[in-house]
């Protein structure tokens, strides 16, 4: 009886755990549009990138997804973070920002999280507006 008991237990503590982590994917990627990635390997992501908050959510593209968690459920190898930290990163270069991954946490199974800092580049309000005309 302790056994099953337990183990509802872990099984409410689980539910919790992804309800508290689909809010935190709402809150902090609400109405940015998804960007589909191939990597240099090919392998395809699915990325959310808010660029306001330096943090993008990084995931497998299409079914890719769902096989990795039916995969990682019968206890077989999975896609390590720092596979997604390498495909952010080029998905970064790619938009011509020289940015930096920071660090990858696990959002929900498969997305991940990865914050980067980015070196500022010179903009609009950096141009120089020549010589200053006498009055």
């Amino acid at each position: 009886m302790r056994i099953f008991c337990r183990l509802i237990a872990l099984m409410l503590l689980a539910g919790l755990a992804g309800c508290a982590a689909i809010s935190y994917a709402k809150d902090n990627y609400a109405g940015i549009s998804p960007q589909q990635y191939k990597a240099a390997n090919g392998d395809r992501y699915t990325i959310y990138d808010n660029i306001a908050q330096s943090r993008l959510m990084i995931g497998p593209a299409g079914s890719a997804s769902a096989t990795e968690g039916f995969v990682k459920g019968l206890g077989l190898s999975s896609t390590p973070p720092v596979v997604y930290r390498d495909a952010a990163e080029q998905y970064l270069r790619s938009t011509e920002r020289n940015c930096t991954a920071q660090d990858v946490t696990l959002i929900l199974d498969p997305r991940y999280e990865v914050r980067y800092r980015c070196d500022r580049t010179r903009g609009p309000s950096d141009v120089l507006l020549g010589p200053a005309r006498p009055g």
